[in-house]
């Protein structure tokens, strides 16, 4: 089983922490107890503030702030917690200064994604501040951009004409998320925790499942799921994993990843390409791509794609790859999980 991760964003002060205790007292009333990574910047005795009373590990970044300079950190520390500790799940609260889409890159790199699955980006907006932060505004809109669910927090310092205006601005960053107007962040934990919307992840058959608790057989929707479903048959990603079968053709591969697909921002992970023996280690960033032989020493991995991007195009890219050979097993019940390994699906006939 992956390890579900809950990602909270938010510039400074905007309300996380209020966030983060409702989540929670709502997971240790399931009777779980999650692991908490925190790495607020410059913010003092919150960790005291939020666990009073809570059952929960701690844990704290040394550098104190999730960017660029500490991936290595967090992939470090992420990869030990799931390894030590085996939490029940992950409360990730990232300092104001994160980018979502770093934390996304991490979360998928190959020796973590089959021990964690990012369920949801929610970012808390402190509607009292939008846009009077100069210096913070581009991350405040990234991170707005990046969610999954939006809280409009402080709903109770504006009037209702320029709410209507925060309202507005942060719709057209980002139409996809799920938005909620609170005061103190109050909303229903278990909407946060356990269903993603339209979902950061989806697995190979386009379905979210992150709102399930099981791991084989079929989901049982509820009729409002099934509804909210349909409504975003039409969404674009912002990451899944495709696993494909079969062996690309070298220079069709090349033309591929050369040419790249609109809003990529990142690609990677292990494909079988002939030449390339015996399996290729892929990763592209921003039209930079380099593919290596997989070194001997790592052992066979099965074949998967993630992709990471704006507004991605999941059946061009599928389009695309099956036209440089390689092809995609289709589910029988049409379920499945985007961690599950299809290895078992594929042959590769490569002349070793």
């Amino acid at each position: 089983m992956t390890v579900p991760v809950y990602l909270v964003a938010g510039f400074l002060g905007s309300g996380k922490t209020t966030l983060m205790r409702r989540l929670l007292e709502h997971l240790n009333a399931r009777g779980e107890k999650p692991l908490v990574l925190m790495n607020e910047f410059g913010e003092t005795n919150i960790d005291n503030e939020l666990l009073e009373g809570a059952e929960a590990q701690m844990r704290e970044l040394i550098d104190g702030c999730i960017c660029c300079t500490s991936k290595t950190e967090l992939t470090k520390t992420l990869y030990d917690i799931v390894v030590s500790d085996k939490p029940s799940s992950i409360l990730l609260e990232t300092t104001g200064l994160a980018d979502p889409v770093e934390i996304l890159d991490i979360c998928t790199l190959p020796n973590l994604l089959d021990k964690l699955s990012l369920r949801t980006i929610v970012s808390v907006v402190d509607t009292n501040r939008w846009g009077k932060v100069p210096q913070a505004e581009a991350l405040m809109k990234r991170q707005a951009r990046y969610a999954d669910i939006l809280l409009l927090n402080k709903t109770d310092l504006l009037d209702a004409g320029r709410l209507r205006e925060v309202e507005a601005e942060v719709r057209a960053l980002n139409r996809r998320a799920r938005l909620h107007k609170t005061v103190r962040s109050e909303v229903d934990p278990a909407g946060i925790l356990g269903e993603t919307g339209t979902g950061v992840y989806r697995d190979d058959d386009g379905h979210d499942h992150s709102h399930c608790d099981h791991d084989h057989g079929k989901c049982e929707h509820d009729h409002e799921h099934e509804h909210h479903d349909h409504a975003h048959k039409h969404d674009h990603y912002l990451s899944f994993t495709l696993r494909p079968c079969g062996v690309a053709d070298k220079a069709r591969f090349n033309d591929f990843l050369e040419e790249g697909v609109p809003g990529l921002l990142r690609l990677k992970g292990f494909v079988h390409v002939k030449g390339v023996e015996p399996q290729a280690i892929l990763q592209w960033t921003g039209g930079d791509w380099e593919m290596v032989p997989r070194p001997v020493f790592i052992s066979e991995k099965p074949d998967v794609l993630v992709f990471i991007g704006e507004d991605l195009d999941r059946d061009l890219i599928r389009r695309k790859l099956e036209a440089t050979g390689l092809h995609f097993h289709e589910h029988g019940d049409g379920h499945g999980h985007h961690h599950h390994e299809h290895g078992e699906h594929c042959t590769h006939d490569h002349a070793h």
